[in-house]
């Protein structure tokens, strides 16, 4: 593999954000997270963590904002978790978890950041990484995809939501947090798999018809919150699974107000029922240990709205899940 040299500028990240335990029989994430420039020649697998810092499309959606402020949040909770699951494959240097920084939204419109997080997620796709992007609103989906799409090569995605977010854009074509899967089930061409877009976990409550309509009529599938519960989660899951998974590599998207806001309070747009912390754990493991998982994101994360960090947490805790089914891989 060739070292990872960004042709776009990103924003550094500042130290305290990241915890360091300093303790070397107490090992923590922030301890062994690396840079970029610092990725080794041989390491097998390389999860290379991406902010985008930007609320924008949440507004353009009529959302609240505080989204901007999610990859500082995740980095404090993620930065503290021990390395117990996959320590030995990090002392081997087999396995590498790279932190980019965050995308410079400074004074950008949304379309100039999507433009820049191609470029980026599209060069760690390119050297056979995994990126993990945090956000920012679920917009930021749209540009992950123009990478997996750069692949040239077909592909499948699950997004594990609430909502379908397959709104139609705004005037003048304007992108927001409700439109990008809008905008990947209607490019002129495209590398997605035949029946390979599944939305797993959205609510009848938070889905108008006509959404459910278009996924449809795309030859695309849904599978609601009271699917998964009559037919239990391991077989609503791997179906689902299997179905974008047939195009060997798979986008996994997690907008955070897929879990009940009790255990995540701090996301743009609340549900009060969902999918629990131990379900969405279990089936990201799952994704992550099949060996197709190319392209992870959390989205929606909120710390202004959140109590005692608990969903800034909660996402530290699914990313941690990402990982570890990534190096369940190595041997």
């Amino acid at each position: 593999m060739n070292s990872l040299k960004f042709q776009r500028a990103l924003r550094a990240i500042d130290p305290s954000v990241v915890y360091r335990s300093n303790d070397i029989e107490d090992r923590r994430l922030g301890d062994v997270l690396v840079g970029v420039k610092d990725i080794p020649v041989g390491a097998q697998t390389v999860c290379v963590i991406v902010g985008a810092p930007q609320h924008i499309g949440v507004e353009r959606n009529g959302g609240r904002p505080g989204a901007a402020e999610g990859p500082t949040a995740f980095r404090k909770a993620f930065s503290k978790l021990a390395i117990s699951a996959f320590e030995q494959h990090i002392n081997t240097g087999k396995l590498v978890i790279a932190d980019a920084g965050d995308i410079d939204t400074d004074g950008k419109t949304l379309e100039q950041i999507h433009d820049e997080q191609y470029d980026i997620v599209a060069q760690i796709l390119s050297h056979g990484y995994v990126p993990i992007i945090i956000g920012g609103g679920h917009d930021t989906a749209w540009p992950t995809i123009r990478a997996m799409e750069a692949m040239g090569k077909p592909y499948g995605v699950v997004n594990i939501d609430a909502h379908a977010d397959v709104r139609p854009l705004k005037d003048g074509g304007r992108a927001h947090s409700g439109s990008p899967f809008y905008q990947m089930l209607t490019q002129q061409s495209s590398h997605l798999l035949p029946g390979g877009f599944v939305e797993f976990g959205l609510q009848a409550n938070s889905v108008a018809l006509s959404h459910l309509t278009m996924i449809h009529n795309a030859g695309m599938h849904t599978v609601m919150l009271d699917e998964v519960r009559r037919t239990g989660l391991e077989t609503a899951w791997t179906q689902a699974y299997d179905r974008a998974a047939s195009a060997q590599s798979v986008y996994v998207s997690l907008d955070m107000d897929a879990i009940a806001s009790a255990y995540a309070p701090g996301v743009s747009a609340p549900a009060a029922d969902g999918l629990t912390p131990q379900e969405v754990s279990h089936v990201l493991r799952h994704a992550a240990a099949s060996g197709k998982l190319r392209a992870f994101d959390v989205v929606e994360l909120n710390p202004a709205y959140d109590l005692d960090n608990r969903t800034a947490k909660l996402a530290g805790a699914l990313a941690y899940d990402v990982v570890a089914g990534l190096a369940s891989l190595l041997q």
